[in-house]
């Protein structure tokens, strides 16, 4: 099992470095973005966006976690399901693409925003094969394809849009640019894939057809209830608020959405793995689980903290004094980050031993929770409203899947041992709480070494462990574990 635990280090850690590289580089552009739009303009922008990614999501029908079990348990169809599942994708993205118009439309947003709606649409189509072949990428575990094309794509966005920005351009610019660099990075997909994994054939399998039709009931509408729990929030508060509103809550959910990276990363390279181990040996599934929470939790918690601690300046300093309102919602929404690991550690583990039911039962309940919780603090509250529906509903989320997992959870929590983690992220609040007048830098060094020092005085990072990822030419060197 340690060659599976070092391969999914790498990929995960090769995921994230990417993955938090490019929205951090997107925030050049966001920031420049916050300054020469406003907040109107901005969120304009973010909320054209949100419309594409929750259009996406309904046309890919839920079939990417699908085909990324499949393939990882039988490598040799992959050249099948792409071109059956993205014949399959074109014709329902293309009945997509024209909704997005007509609900733009028909919500009176005005002729700005109509006019933008045309690229966004355009941009689905290309999206679904992107999407279909790195589900493959996944499944053959070569996640570097993904991430290489991610950052080259999104360096070429940004450096795009700061041009486009400083002559004077404005959204439908901005999103026209989107577009055409989503059909450039389908070319280099396709490409890839020809060469690295398998030839391309563009046409229906029937087998494969009939495995993926018969999933698209439970893995489809998992999938779009998932996505409007995700993104509903934004769709309300515009509505329901102002442009400015939605301006602020995406400053601040721009910073979450970097962080959670980190899950969704860790979940891309363990989902594999966990299908594979549910049919090899359940004690090793059942030890995955348990190790994937510890971890992820280890990650997240003083991520959370830290950005709880250094909302102010943070928000300052990335987005200008006019952002100053977005500040409160991100101490809010941040914490949203912690319940959301272990609800992707628990889905994937869900999907990987064919319980995806469960996943949908559990996404219903969360959808319900969230509209309701937005219905009602939103038009009292505005965007910090908005905030603490998605950390409440997330914990109701993860409530769920305890309810539903009462039968093992209490094992695989105990196994995990999440305590010690959260009293070490403690000692990140205290120190920052402490210490206001430092300066930033030093501020986010000294609680990185405390945390780090507890970790290790805590035991919550073991020894036995480390041996099971690290190099075999690292191992001489470790010291032997003792029980304490």
């Amino acid at each position: 099992m340690s060659e599976t635990v070092r391969k999914t280090l790498r990929n995960t850690t090769l995921l994230i470095a990417f993955e938090v590289a490019n929205p951090l580089l997107s925030l050049i552009l966001v920031g420049t973005m916050t300054r020469k739009l406003g907040p109107e303009g901005f969120g304009a922008y973010s909320l054209l966006l949100n419309y594409f990614f929750v259009l996406h999501s309904f046309t890919s029908l839920g079939l990417n976690a699908l085909i990324t079990r499949e393939v990882a348990r039988d490598k040799d169809g992959a050249g099948r399901y792409l071109g059956s599942a993205a014949l399959l994708g074109l014709a329902v993205t293309l009945a997509g693409a024209v909704s997005l118009m007509a609900v733009v439309r028909w919500a009176g947003y005005g002729p700005e925003m109509e006019r933008a709606a045309w690229p966004v649409a355009l941009a689905l189509i290309p999206s679904i094969v992107i999407l279909y072949s790195e589900s493959i990428f996944i499944a053959f575990e070569k996640i570097q394809y993904i991430v290489y094309l991610a950052m080259l794509e999104n360096t070429l966005k940004v450096g795009i849009g700061l041009w486009l920005l400083k002559e004077g351009f404005g959204v439908h610019a901005l999103i026209l640019s989107f577009t055409a660099l989503r059909y450039l990075n389908l070319v280099l997909n396709l490409w890839i894939f020809h060469r690295r994994i398998h030839r391309l054939p563009w046409r229906f399998d029937g087998a494969v057809v009939s495995t993926l039709a018969r999933g698209i009931p439970v893995f489809g509408t998992i999938l779009i209830v998932a996505t409007l729990y995700a993104r509903a929030d934004v769709f309300l508060l515009s509505k329901m608020a102002t442009l400015a509103a939605v301006g602020y809550y995406m400053a601040a959910y721009r910073l979450f959405s970097i962080t959670q990276v980190v899950p969704k990363s860790f979940n891309t390279s363990i989902y594999p793995v966990l299908s594979s181990l549910f049919s090899r040996s359940l004690d090793d599934y059942r030890k995955a689980k348990s190790l994937s929470i510890r971890y992820i939790l280890v990650v997240l918690l003083p991520i959370a903290a830290g950005i709880y601690g250094l909302a102010d300046p943070l928000v300052r300093l990335l987005f200008g004094q006019d952002f100053n309102a977005a500040a409160p919602v991100l101490r809010v929404v941040i914490w949203t980050l912690v319940p959301y690991g272990v609800t992707k550690v628990l889905a994937s583990s869900l999907f990987a031993s064919d319980r995806q039911v469960i996943d949908l039962k559990v996404n219903i309940l969360g959808l319900a929770t969230n509209a309701g919780l937005n219905l009602f603090l939103i038009p009292r509250y505005g965007a910090l409203g908005c905030a603490w529906a998605t950390l409440l509903s997330i914990c109701v989320f993860l409530g769920c899947q305890f309810l539903f997992l009462r039968g093992e959870i209490l094992s695989i929590l105990a196994r995990a041992e999440v305590f010690r983690p959260a009293l070490a992220a403690g000692a990140i609040l205290a120190w920052l709480s402490l210490t206001e007048f430092l300066p930033l830098p030093v501020r986010v060094a000294g609680g990185a070494v405390i945390y780090v020092l507890l970790l290790f005085l805590l035991q919550v990072i073991k020894i036995s462990e480390f041996r099971m990822v690290l190099p075999r030419r690292f191992l001489a060197g470790l010291p032997e574990e003792r029980e304490p």
